[in-house]
This record gives structure tokens, C-alpha cells and sequence, in this order.
């Protein structure tokens, strides 16, 4: 039988079915990408790229069932800027959208991972912080997005400045789903705004409490000095058998209103304000005259320790200060040691070696205060001009757990001194309370001790006058004994 014979009308027609076939794939592609297009452009700020308002509630609303399971908190900073529409005005188009996002990045790089920035309005912005263990976090989270708020922006060829209202609401306190906790932190930025702006207002009572308390304590920080309500305190350091090698300088605030502030509350705002600059010339000046005053009295050289800030350590004027100081004050350099944190080190590093050094070249010595609870790394000491490392009163207090199945830091502690002494600096232990604690010590080859074993810290006088005391011993104990028939 022949074969039926093929017209080129049957191939077109299959060839037709697969070109459709590829077209309407084609088309279901780009509609996929026009929707996920969309989907980004429902849930994203096209400025500035961060969530809107639509994905701030989902992750609220998720982060509110985690944190349920967990037994944590929620919070969300609502913020607003003061004043903008008037600062707008006077901005082209442009310069608006760049202000918007410097302000952005100044925000997004205090968040941690898991936090969410957005932004919900022109001049809106909100942040949500999920799994919230400490009651104070959001707190902290709202005076950094102000201080960094307030900081000038450059914008062209004008500054600009800027500050703004900032309202906390929690969950579960304040509310249990998003749409409440938004509402209730838009509510608290409206009363910080009502109070003049560049504040913050929490619904919780106790974030209340603590923001007017922090509020309080900044207005009163700033003349502190001025009113004579700083007092520098001294804690002796000693060696194994008791003599006295060195003071560690202390700075209180006596306020006749908040009643004595520990340095943890006040010493943080004062970088935050800048206030330490001043804060810590006035300590340094007035630790060095009292020290130049034990060193008239003894013969032998009193070492005296003082605290820096790593933000007085990126100031190189701090080192004209100090060789200043030191000169007026008639102290010998190598008299004083500046202590200084493991975190210190790591920031700004490249300024803070410099700074260090040319210190050094006066002629003055350096501590590492609380080894062993930062950022230790081991390269830095070798870089730096290190004499000290001070061993943390936690490391101290945990050598001789009162609880079973705590375990015991001794050998955290035995480390950090053969550490110390291998590359030939003095080790001392802060925090020294008990003779158990101080034997332990000596045993391992520790060379100083520092804690209430050895004395409270103290006024000057009252330290100038134990100092005296073991001079006098020490000059009685040279003299040569009575003839025994003068010795009744």
C-alpha cells in the first residue's frame, strides 16, 4: 500500500502549537516578575528600600507569637522627625532624598540582627525589636537613635540639623498584636512632641520612669563639674605583704537632688554627650595634684592609675593635655598609668595605637583594666605599649564558688598571670575581698591586689595619711635596734 502522502500544511501546524506554546510561557514568566515586582513595591519604601508600614505589621505580628512561646517582649519605637516640613522647605527635591538617607544609615547601623527598621510616613520612621529580655533595651535603642539623629548632616553645601520625637510601646504590657503596640508607640511619640520634641515617651510606667530619670540626670550632668558635686575617691594598691605601690583614681558624683550617681549610670551619658572631655581633663588634672602631693612624701615612686575613655583616646589634643598636666602638676611621667578597656582597643585602633604611643614617648604607662571580659586579642599586646594587665573582680570573686556546680575561674586567673608575667607586665587583681582570695593569688605569682582586703577607696587626705603611716614604718624599721642595756 502506498504511503499517504505529507502536505506542508500539517508541519506548519505543529510548529504554530509550539511558538504559542513558547509565547505563553514567556508571558507567564514576566507576569510572575511583574507580580513579585509589585509584591516588593506593596511592602518597600522605594526611597530608601526599607520595609513600609504593610511588612512592619507582619513582622510584628510574627514576632508577637515567638515571643509569646518564648516568655520574651516586643517592642516598637515609633519615631518622628521635628520639625521637618519646615526644614523640607528650604531643600531641593534631591537634597530632601538625601537627606532621608543619611539619616537611614545613621539608624539601620545601631540595629541589631532580627531588628527591623522602617519607614512608615515622609518624615516617619518606626523600629521593632523582637525577643526583648531586659525591660530597659528599648529604651537604650530610642537615647541612640536620638543622639545619632542630632548629629549635623551635611547636604550639599549646607548642615543641617535635626532631632526628633520618639515614642516605646511593649508587648505584653502595652498590647498584644501589632495593630495595638503601633498605635499605642505613635501615641507616645505624640506627647514627646507635645513636650517640645527631641524626647522620648514610653506608655510602659517603668520606661518612663527611666527616660525622665536618664532625661533628669543629662540636664544636671553638664554642670556637675562647675558646681563642685565631682569628687575624685582613691583605692590603694599593694603588694603581697601590704605596702602601698599605687592609687587607682575614682570619680563620684554627689548630686543634691539624684544623691550619689554610680559611675556605670553617669560616665556612659557623658560620652554620649561629649561631656567626658571635660569631665576626664578635671579628673586627671586633679588626680595628678594630689598624687605630685604623696610623691613629695614618699621616697619612692606611687604609681597612680586613672581611668580613660576610648572617646578621649580619639582626641589627639588629649596628648598635649596630659604632657601639660604633668608638667604643671611638677609629677614625674612614669608616675602615671592610664587604664584603658580591651574594648578601647578595638575601636578606632588605628588613632588610639597612635595616641598611645606618643603618650608613651612622654614617658607615661598603660593598664589593661578588666582583662579578660572584652574583645581580648592577644596581637594587641604586642602592639601596644602595655605595663599592666588588671585581672577583672569577676575572675577574682569566681576563684571560690559558694554554689555547687558552679565552676571555679582559678584557672582563668592562673592563665592571665603566667600570660602577664611571660611577656614581663605586672599583673593585679581587683576585686581582692577575702584572705582565701589574696593566698590564692600570691601563690599563683600575682604581683599586685586591689580590693576592700586592701581598702575602700578614699579621700585624698585620708590615703595620704596610711601612706605616711607606712613611710614611717618603713624608716623605723631601719634604724638600727637600741643597745640592750638601753632597751629598758
Amino acid at each position: 500500500m502506498a504511503p499517504h502522502p505529507t502536505h506542508p500544511e500539517d508541519k506548519e501546524e505543529p510548529m504554530k502549537a509550539l511558538d504559542l506554546l513558547d509565547e505563553l510561557t514567556k508571558a507567564r514568566a514576566e507576569l510572575s516578575q511583574v507580580k513579585a515586582q509589585l509584591e516588593v513595591l506593596r511592602d518597600q519604601d522605594p526611597l530608601t528600600g526599607l520595609p513600609n508600614r504593610i511588612r512592619l505589621s507582619d513582622r510584628t505580628s510574627q514576632a508577637i507569637l515567638r515571643a509569646r512561646r518564648q516568655g520574651n517582649m516586643v517592642s516598637v519605637l515609633f519615631i518622628e522627625l521635628d520639625r521637618f516640613k519646615s526644614v523640607n522647605q528650604t531643600l531641593e527635591f534631591t537634597e530632601t532624598d538625601e537627606l532621608c538617607l543619611q539619616l537611614t544609615r545613621r539608624m539601620s547601623v545601631l540595629l541589631a540582627a532580627g531588628d527591623t527598621l522602617a519607614r512608615v510616613g515622609t518624615d516617619q520612621f518606626a523600629v521593632l525589636l523582637p525577643d526583648i529580655q531586659d525591660p530597659q533595651e528599648p529604651l537604650r535603642m530610642a537615647q541612640a537613635i536620638l543622639d545619632a539623629l542630632r548629629i549635623p548632616y551635611r547636604v550639599g553645601q549646607r548642615e543641617v540639623r535635626l532631632t526628633a520625637s520618639i515614642g516605646i510601646s511593649t508587648s505584653p504590657q502595652d498590647g498584644d498584636d501589632a495593630p495595638t503596640l503601633q498605635k499605642e508607640a505613635e501615641h507616645a511619640t505624640d506627647r514627646a512632641k507635645a513636650s517640645g520634641g527631641n524626647s522620648i515617651q514610653c506608655t510602659t510606667l517603668t520606661l518612663s520612669e527611666a527616660s525622665f530619670e536618664r532625661q533628669q540626670m543629662e540636664s544636671f550632668l553638664g554642670q556637675a563639674i562647675l558646681k563642685n558635686e565631682m569628687q575624685v575617691f582613691y583605692q590603694p594598691q599593694t603588694i603581697a605583704d601590704g605596702s602601698i605601690f599605687g592609687m587607682e583614681a575614682l570619680l563620684r558624683w554627689e548630686h543634691p537632688v539624684l544623691g550619689t550617681v554610680p559611675p556605670s549610670k553617669f560616665v556612659p551619658l557623658a560620652e554620649e554627650n561629649q561631656f567626658i572631655h571635660a569631665m576626664g581633663e578635671w579628673t586627671l588634672a586633679t588626680a595628678c595634684r594630689q598624687a605630685a602631693i604623696w610623691q613629695a612624701m614618699s621616697p619612692r615612686p606611687v604609681k597612680l592609675a586613672v581611668n580613660v575613655s576610648p572617646i578621649q583616646l580619639t582626641q589627639p589634643r588629649w596628648v598635649d593635655f596630659v604632657a601639660r598636666t604633668l608638667r604643671e602638676c611638677r609629677l614625674s611621667p612614669s608616675c602615671l598609668e592610664l587604664e584603658i578597656t580591651e574594648s578601647t582597643l578595638l575601636k578606632n585602633a588605628k588613632t588610639s595605637q597612635t595616641i598611645l604611643h606618643d603618650l608613651r614617648a612622654l614617658g607615661v604607662h598603660f593598664g589593661i583594666d578588666d582583662f579578660g571580659t572584652g574583645y581580648s586579642s592577644l596581637s594587641y599586646l604586642h602592639q601596644l605599649p602595655i605595663d599592666t594587665l588588671k585581672i577583672d573582680q569577676t575572675f577574682v570573686r569566681g576563684m571560690f564558688p559558694s554554689q555547687p556546680g558552679v565552676i571555679s575561674s582559678i584557672s582563668i586567673v592562673q592563665t592571665i598571670i603566667h600570660l602577664g608575667r611571660d611577656m614581663g607586665m605586672r599583673v593585679v587583681a581587683e576585686g581582692v575581698e577575702t584572705l582565701q582570695q589574696k593566698n590564692a593569688l600570691v601563690d599563683m605569682g600575682c604581683y599586685g591586689f586591689q580590693g576592700y582586703l586592701m581598702g575602700r577607696p578614699m579621700e585624698g587626705a585620708e590615703l595620704g595619711l596610711r601612706l605616711e603611716s607606712q613611710i614611717n614604718s618603713a624608716f623605723n624599721a631601719l634604724l638600727p635596734s637600741p643597745p640592750l642595756d638601753q632597751a629598758n
